[in-house]
């Protein structure tokens, strides 16, 4: 080991490099302060002298006390230090921590330089200090959360904490989490069963919460519980599970609203992420994957399950905000309302509502940040049963703005359960339906099971205008009718069979018509083919004596969605039963030049199925904003194409790289209207 430099105190010993799953821990050894600034470096070739140092390129910085889990420290009393992989020793006060998240395979060199509070950068290099003697070898993979430490928490005992460094760098298999490099974020897992008991439940707190009070799982027997944290530390406290603006300072206690620039959905990407790791990890039923929350958790789940609709069974939110754009409730202390304090939150978090600025996922935050908006853009595709429970009097998370939310669920036929009562944001004594807040309901849902959504029944109570004076002060859409679970799906048959049922609420049962109406569309089919303008009987039985009440044939939209309008569901049993017929209208429109209907736009593509490119041509009817986005076959939002104004006749392509083979759709929206075209990838 060579002599300890002179100016010591300005400088760092490292101590170890470690390289796993996609990441680099480096860390090292400083007497350094509260205050203090360390800058990493990164070169191809050895970092030996100030020369080297000015070659290198700048990978980001951390602050003073990395080796400490500040969050869990804070949370439990205890001081936590982190660990870089599981069978290593925890950090030690005075040790500094860097993760790097490398985006190729390579040899990489790392320095660490010092800056001291309000001082200058000590960028001298001395060898066998602050610089790599011997290259680091590093391998492109995908970082997965690190265990920390078991935290025996009664009664549930053993509860793993884990890790996830986060970059602000994004690679082909880890998207950028944070605007800053090296951020850690903890995670909590409860242990469950195994097969056939090891469900999985995501909880996501509400704001001002942390991981710690979503640990603890429901009474199903087997169940895994993840549970996740979105902290920041400034006056917004959390980012809503959606993420800030590229720009926003973490370290800044109140930032500027932007003006200018992108809103990245950073949060939101790494609960994906880490879902998805959990459903490695744990070998957890992904048929049964649901997430449960109050207020901002409930923002959570939906935010993820619109996204990534394929990994939820169900999702259960009491008093969610649907609407981050609303501004103009009745309620004037409304805290969404500008001016009051979480406007004022997402203002800083994302700019002004007026502004509107683009994000990374490709349109208008407050776009993405609508379901009622989002539900007309993916209403081609499923999204999982949702059961909400709002308030009339809530000035929190506000009431006007579910309205425009109920009707665009009945209009893109995605069904859900809707209930609403006199209370306000967190139950109280006018909450009434606190014993349908029942998150084992959830348990009956699987995504390898198709679901009938509900749409214009006659039991739907009336919300009103969004005056909390206004319609039924108790009341729910859908709440009064169910359906079993064993359904038929086949390519050419679906069966089900609804029933009403009664609803409890804290004072009384309120029991359901002997016989309802509703509109059916089946959706997250598993084997049935809809095809667009494709006709399909159906019938309708009574139970328990098989009479057949209603039967007819209805024909599949452009969508392509197939609905069964009006089907009477009685007490006892309604079986539903659909058959395919075939083409009813003609073959629908062929590969070529698009041609428009009125007010539609139009999608030609060739080739299709695809082995390289896709060409797309589209026709507008309007020169007004149109989308253009390809997703997937669990209805995952795989690229952003176009966003902006077009010209009435467009060109554009769909490259093959990054696609897996399997099936697409790609999707035009405009003018609240949307066709949907099917593509085919080989291999």
């Amino acid at each position: 080991m060579p002599a300890a430099p002179a100016a010591w105190a300005t400088r760092v010993r490292i101590d170890a490099v470690v390289h796993h799953d996609g990441q680099t821990f480096l860390t090292w050894t400083s007497s350094n302060g509260p205050g203090t600034t360390y800058w990493l470096y990164r070169s191809d070739l050895p970092i030996s002298n100030s020369s080297d140092l000015a070659a290198a390129t700048l990978v980001g910085y951390v602050g003073d006390s990395t080796w400490c889990d500040r969050r869990l420290s804070a949370l439990t009393g205890t001081l936590y230090s982190y660990a870089v992989d599981s069978l290593a020793s925890p950090l030690t006060p005075g040790q500094g921590l860097f993760v790097a998240t490398p985006a190729v395979n390579g040899s990489s060199y790392y320095a660490v330089t010092v800056q001291g509070p309000g001082g200058t950068e000590e960028k001298t290099i001395t060898a066998g200090w602050n610089t790599l003697g011997s290259p680091v070898i590093e391998h492109l993979a995908t970082p997965r959360p690190v265990f920390q430490r078991a935290l025996d928490i009664p009664p549930l005992g053993a509860v793993s904490i884990y890790t996830l460094w986060t970059s602000h760098q994004a690679t082909s298999l880890f998207p950028a989490m944070s605007n800053r490099a090296s951020l850690p974020y903890d995670c909590a897992v409860t242990p469950g069963g195994s097969p056939p008991q090891n469900s999985l439940m995501v909880i996501m707190h509400a704001r001002g919460g942390n991981f710690m009070q979503g640990v603890y799982p429901t009474s199903h027997p087997g169940q895994w519980v993840l549970s996740l944290d979105d902290p920041v530390d400034t006056r917004e406290l959390n980012t809503f599970w959606y993420g800030y603006h590229e720009n926003y300072n973490l370290e800044l206690w109140t930032n500027p609203a932007p003006t200018l620039g992108v809103v990245q959905d950073y949060t939101l990407r790494r609960v994906l992420h880490t879902l998805l790791w959990a459903r490695r990890q744990f070998g957890v039923d992904t048929t049964r994957v649901y997430s449960f929350g109050i207020s901002m958790g409930a923002i959570g789940g939906i935010l993820a399950a619109w996204r990534a609709p394929g990994l939820f069974a169900a999702i259960m939110g009491i008093v969610p905000k649907f609407d981050f754009s609303f501004i103009t409730d009745p309620l004037p202390s409304s805290l969404f309302n500008p001016g009051n304090v979480l406007r004022d939150n997402c203002d800083r978090l994302w700019g002004a509502v007026g502004t509107n600025l683009i994000t990374g996922e490709g349109g208008p935050v407050f776009n993405e940040l609508n379901a009622a908006t989002y539900a007309a853009w993916i209403q081609p595709m499923w999204v999982p049963p949702l059961i909400a429970f709002s308030g009339r009097n809530d000035d929190v998370v506000g009431w006007a703005e579910k309205i425009p939310y109920y009707t665009a669920m009945r209009a893109t036929r995605q069904g859900g359960a809707y209930f609403w009562d006199p209370r306000q944001h967190l139950d109280n004594a006018i909450a009434s339906w606190v014993p349908m807040q029942d998150p084992e309901y959830l348990y009956r849902f699987r995504t390898n099971l198709s679901f009938p959504a509900l749409s214009n029944g006659s039991a739907d109570g009336n919300p009103g205008d969004g005056d909390p004076a206004v319609g039924d002060s108790i009341g729910t859409i859908n709440g009064y009718v169910e359906w079993d679970t064993s359904l038929v799906d086949q390519p050419r048959r679906w069966q089900t069979t609804l029933r009403t049922r009664d609803l409890t609420t804290r004072w009384q049962t309120m029991p359901a018509p002997e016989s309802v109406t509703v509109d059916v569309t089946p959706r997250r089919l598993q084997s049935l083919v809809v095809a667009a303008d494709s006709a399909y009987s159906y019938t309708v039985a009574r139970l328990p004596d098989s009479v057949v009440v209603q039967q007819g044939v209805v024909v599949a939209d452009s969508l392509p969605l197939l609905t069964v309008p009006g089907v009477t569901v009685y007490r006892s049993g309604s079986v539903l039963r659909l058959t395919a017929l075939g083409n009813y209208g003609g073959p629908t429109t062929a590969v070529g030049d698009p041609r428009v209907a009125p007010g539609r736009p139009a999608i030609a593509l060739a080739p299709n199925p695809a082995r390289g490119a896709v060409s797309l041509r589209l026709a507008w009817p309007r020169a007004e904003e149109a989308r253009v986005a390809l997703y997937d076959a669990a209805g995952r939002l795989v690229r952003s194409i176009f966003h902006g104004v077009p010209p009435p006749q467009q060109s554009l392509g769909i490259e093959r790289e990054g696609l897996s083979a399997g099936l697409y759709f790609v999707v035009a929206t405009q003018h609240g209207t949307r066709v949907v075209k099917r593509v085919a990838v080989l291999r």
